[in-house]
């Protein structure tokens, strides 16, 4: 893997650039100029729309990280459009690069992914390439899920956090001189998984690490991701994303963020400001992200010094026990108006059994909180089909949003302002390093049975809105996060233009084994091990070292 084939992208026809990139680049407000060419380039690709990808907080990460580091560029491709990917920054095509990143954090962009190396015309199948093909790499949450539905297509799963994988991945691009090189040296390191040399699926499986952030690394500079290029064109529009924390203070049996990303740790304040002060010259709106952001522990000064310097402010999700009257005071006075949280079931005996014991007299007292101090919408996230779910415990659910109704009119009405609340409901996905991992997904007559009683309740409600996922996007979901390697054809044949709908009944005997049915014994998805990493001062200081592993999941 020689460096000319990395440098060679920054010599393409710029004719080549659609005109929607020019537009869409006119747009951005980069936080720092650092994104210049280099001796060597990365192609980095969501595989969505630009929309989507720029919303992503770990793909401007990773986009930043590479383009600090001395000698590299990096160029990033999204999902948008026909034909031949071509860069945002040059208009180079996706497959004049040495090495292709894909930053997934959703396994339903598993089809976009090979629908954009179809596109390049870079064979999609792994074991179809050639030396003188791109190696096509795979991070993101989704590889340290379960990444075997895209080993038939993937040459490396970096597994861990960009600032632990990425010195020894751009360190092995820059000096191995050919394609093996770099794939036998990657299988020989920590933090990665290299389906030629690694099989998790075999009698043996190995062990492999992943190399996540730790709390230590977390208090030292240069580990807290921002927004790198504010722009209007995203989920987030024209917002300064900052992360306030990884893990989660509860362990919910239904979700893998609580398992999967390790215990609850917070960014530091001082980094937290520092990184405020950085976006005054682009926005003057900031958004703080994480599993627990109302958790943090100085959360309520973080938010005042952030009005003071005259920004507008929204968060993602409060735990409702982070609901406080210093939280929603500094919010409100920056202007939002909207709360998130996040009940999960409408009776406080299912949400015991989901290790979630928040009874529903303290969710109904904070959304009285939240209405008094003038809020005006409400998002409330529920989950259906869970195990030992009733049709009492959905009934549970309407009968909620009633109380939480009655309560937004009363505190909303010496106002003169009639609110809405939102209930965004979703079917359980049972996801690998879960409590409900081994679960099977319930049946469709009784999920369907579920979702018609709330679209019935919710119609009686005025301003009340429903929101839901289709049954089968919830099949085609469970099936692409749990399966084996053998899920690669499925979803090739989707990639390639056959329904989702067409392809399940086709392969209806797999979904069967894989979604409907109780997993017993060895579960396929792990083989990975959550590795603690020494302190990295910055991008660059050297491969990490490993001490001892600690399972995920069980």
């Amino acid at each position: 893997m020689s460096s000319t084939a990395f440098a060679s992208a920054a010599g393409c026809d710029m004719k080549r650039q659609p005109q929607h990139w020019e537009e869409i680049r006119a747009l951005e407000r980069p936080v720092e100029d650092i994104g210049r060419p280099g001796a060597f380039s990365l192609a980095l690709a969501y595989a969505n729309s630009y929309h989507i990808g720029m919303s992503s907080l770990g793909f401007q990460r990773v986009w930043e990280l590479v383009s600090r580091r001395p000698d590299w560029s990096c160029e990033r491709f999204f999902d948008d459009g026909a034909g031949r990917p071509l860069s945002v920054e040059t208009g180079a095509p996706l497959d004049a690069f040495g090495a292709i990143a894909f930053s997934v954090s959703f396994e339903e962009d598993f089809v976009g992914l090979v629908r954009m190396l179809d596109r390049a015309g870079i064979p999609a199948r792994r074991d179809e390439r050639s030396g003188s093909d791109p190696l096509v790499l795979l991070g993101g949450s989704c590889a340290t899920i379960n990444p075997l539905p895209m080993a038939p297509f993937v040459d490396v799963f970096p597994l861990g956090a960009a600032e632990n994988v990425l010195p020894e991945l751009l360190a092995a691009l820059e000096s191995e001189s050919s394609r093996d090189a770099v794939l036998e040296r990657l299988a020989a390191s920590p933090g990665f998984y290299v389906p030629r040399f690694h099989d998790p699926e075999a009698a043996d499986p190995p062990r492999l690490l992943k190399l996540e952030l730790t709390e230590e690394q977390m208090r030292a500079p240069g580990h807290l991701p921002t927004t790198a290029i504010v722009t209007p064109e995203t989920e987030f529009a024209d917002k300064f994303l900052i992360e306030m924390s990884r893990g989660c203070p509860e362990k919910c049996r239904y979700c893998w963020a609580t398992f999967g990303m390790g215990s609850f740790r917070w960014h530091p304040t001082e980094f937290i400001l520092d990184a405020m002060e950085r976006a005054r010259g682009v926005t003057d709106q900031l958004g703080f992200v994480a599993t627990a952001v109302g958790d943090h522990p100085e959360i309520e000064r973080i938010l005042l010094d952030a009005n003071a310097l005259g920004f507008r402010t929204s968060v993602s999700s409060i735990r409702i026990p982070a609901v406080t009257e210093g939280v929603l005071a500094a919010l409100r006075a920056s202007g939002d108006r909207s709360i998130t949280l996040a009940p999960e079931t409408g009776s406080d005996e299912l949400r015991v059994k989901l290790n979630k014991p928040i009874p529903n007299s303290l969710l109904l007292d904070k959304v009285r909180l939240i209405f008094r101090h003038g809020f005006t919408q409400l998002k409330l996230y529920f989950i259906v089909g869970l195990p030992h779910e009733t049709m009492a415990d959905v009934e549970a659910i309407l009968e909620v949003a009633r109380e939480c109704r009655a309560i937004m009119l009363e505190e909303l009405a010496p106002t003169g302002v009639i609110g809405n609340i939102h209930l965004g409901t979703n079917i359980l996905v049972p996801k690998p390093y879960t409590g409900y991992q081994r679960e099977p997904m319930e049946e469709r007559r009784v999920l369907r049975e579920k979702m018609a009683l709330l679209r019935r309740g919710v119609a009686e409600l005025p301003n009340v809105t429903l929101g839901s996922m289709s049954y089968r996007q919830a099949v085609w979901q469970t099936f692409i996060s749990k399966g084996g390697s053998v899920v690669g054809d499925a979803i090739l044949s989707v990639a390639r233009g056959e329904s989702v709908a067409s392809v399940l009944r086709r392969e209806r005997a797999a979904v069967e084994a894989e979604v409907f049915r109780y997993l017993e014994g060895d579960l396929r998805w792990h083989f990975m091990t959550t590795a603690r990493a020494e302190p990295l001062a910055r991008l660059g200081a050297g491969p990490v070292s490993v001490n001892a592993g600690v399972p995920l999941g069980s």
